[in-house]
């Protein structure tokens, strides 16, 4: 599915992916970089969360 970046101070990217649509939102898959190290985690998010995310600049679309 999509691929985000998420908007951060840290230098190095961290991304959000859409692991699955559902109903009323998404699975979501959240890693945070770090130097030596990667932070994942999945989570649900609902779609207003998402589209609020998307309208303000939080999230941006990873274009290939």
């Amino acid at each position: 599915m999509k691929v985000f970046t998420i908007k951060s101070a840290n230098p190095e990217p961290s991304t959000l992916e859409l692991v699955n649509e559902i109903e009323n939102g998404f699975l979501v898959r959240i890693v945070h970089k770090h130097e030596d190290w990667e932070e994942a985690s999945e989570e649900f998010m609902t779609r207003e969360l998402f589209e609020t995310c998307v309208r303000t600049g939080y999230i941006a679309e990873m274009i290939a």
